[in-house]
């Protein structure tokens, strides 16, 4: 499919209306495990970030707000969306129904935003 004709879309996220149920949904994934989480730590890796303190820039994550995932894989992908009060970005990652306990959940993985 020509990516021109692909509708692209720029999300708009209210932190605060998101947070406590984001901070439950890490807490599960922390306790029960969840593969998916390993896309978003080998972007981290092969983007020059820190997989184990996550630092990505909004510099960095700007230019992929609207326009194109920052990975896709068969478990997730990692969407760019927008602080809705400030200039800040976050990093969502949209899990496939092929996570057992996570089929399409959206989990904030920059959930303090990026730097």
């Amino acid at each position: 499919m020509d990516m021109n004709l692909i509708q692209q879309k720029k999300y708009i996220i209210n932190i605060e209306d998101e947070f406590s149920q984001q901070q439950v949904i890490l807490v599960t994934v922390q306790s029960m495990g969840l593969a998916a989480v390993q896309d978003y730590h080998k972007w981290l890796s092969d983007n020059g970030f820190d997989p184990v303190m996550p630092d990505p820039t909004n510099d960095f994550v700007a230019e992929y707000y609207g326009v194109k995932p920052l990975w896709s894989t068969d478990l997730s992908q990692g969407i760019v969306v927008k602080a809705e009060n400030d200039d800040d970005y976050f990093i969502v990652m949209e899990c496939s129904r092929l996570n057992d306990g996570f089929k399409y959940t959206q989990i904030i993985v920059t959930l303090g935003g990026c730097l």
